[in-house]
């Protein structure tokens, strides 16, 4: 449906990952004359975020073909503005603030801005690592060149152990803690996780705790709470991540773990649209690629003037590291 008015509709993107990308694209199908511009906190062009664990590993490269999910080219050839390094701020009435000064005003807007890595608030807490970013595995690649002996990957979901076949082919002794008593608890029957992790623990240089928990980080260990002292000249979390809100909440949009949305995308506000992490649906947050790209295309069409609903599916969750495939419901 192409949205019809005599002056040209304005739709405004915070945010620069696939939600963000698709949401575009969608706009731009369903109003060719919209004026549509994305705004992106990172200096980069929009990459694939579960590619960034797999570049951490001995002699890995960065294909450029594979990683960005759209070329400079393709945004102009589909008259889409990009803007790199403009973190949007606050929204203020139907205008975007941004950390450049600029302020944008908008008909629509679509926020995308995906969410935090989760930091737990333990002593020594700063000099861990995180995994959410370009620029945080730029910052963790490099410290890997520097040489480590020992690493401990705190939390053992599909992104700690991606992170730890990394470390594995740098042939870095590993441990990864997780709090739970099994892998993927409420993804895998108990038989099958401890088969999984009996798998796992057999790998030379990988160690997974069950039931763990970090207190402290030291300047070469971990210590846990029983009192066990791991060598650790390299921390790194992977404890999940949590939706980035302040943007919203500036907006006066309803929020509970994301943004509020109905089967339109749509947030309590009718000019302002979610997808992504940031996105809450049927009290459920999006935090699967797939989900980003699928809720970006319903919040771009529907912004322009559609009226698509999104159809709720469960991704599966799949594990693609440490010589598994798996795929869990």
């Amino acid at each position: 449906m192409v949205y019809w008015s005599c002056e040209i509709m304005k739709i405004v993107i915070a945010g620069g990952g696939p939600a963000a990308v698709e949401s575009a694209v969608a706009a731009r199908k369903s109003s060719p004359d919209a004026q549509i511009d994305i705004y992106s906190e990172e200096s980069f062009l929009p990459y694939r975020r579960p590619t960034l664990s797999g570049l951490l590993g001995a002699d890995r490269k960065l294909d450029d073909k594979t990683f960005y999910i759209k070329t400079a080219d393709f945004f102009t050839s589909q008259n889409i503005g990009f803007h790199p390094g403009e973190k949007a701020l606050a929204v203020k009435d139907k205008t975007l603030l941004l950390s450049s000064g600029k302020s944008v005003v908008f008909d629509r807007l679509i926020l995308a801005c995906g969410s935090n890595a989760v930091r737990p608030g333990l002593p020594g807490a700063e000099r861990a690592y995180t995994l959410r970013s370009l620029r945080d595995m730029q910052k963790l690649a490099s410290r890997l060149d520097e040489g480590v002996k020992n690493a401990v990957v705190i939390g053992g979901g599909v992104l700690g152990l991606e992170i730890a076949d990394s470390l594995l082919t740098r042939k870095i002794n590993t441990v990864v803690l997780e709090a739970s008593a099994q892998l993927f608890p409420g993804k895998l029957p108990e038989n099958d996780a401890e088969a999984l992790a009996e798998r796992l623990n057999n790998l030379p240089g990988l160690h997974i705790h069950f039931g763990k928990f970090a207190e402290k980080i030291t300047e070469g260990s971990v210590i846990l709470k029983d009192g066990t002292v791991l060598p650790a000249d390299l921390v790194i979390f992977a404890c999940g991540s949590i939706p980035e809100l302040s943007l919203a909440q500036s907006a006066g949009v309803v929020t509970g773990r994301g943004i509020v949305v109905n089967e339109f995308m749509q947030s309590s506000r009718e000019d302002i649209f979610a997808a992504g992490d940031m996105a809450e649906f049927n009290g459920r947050c999006f935090n699967l690629y797939m989900d980003a790209v699928a809720s970006g295309k319903v919040a771009g069409s529907n912004a322009a003037g559609d009226k698509i609903p999104f159809a709720a599916k469960i991704s599966p969750v799949r594990l693609f590291a440490l010589g598994e495939k798996l795929t869990m419901p």
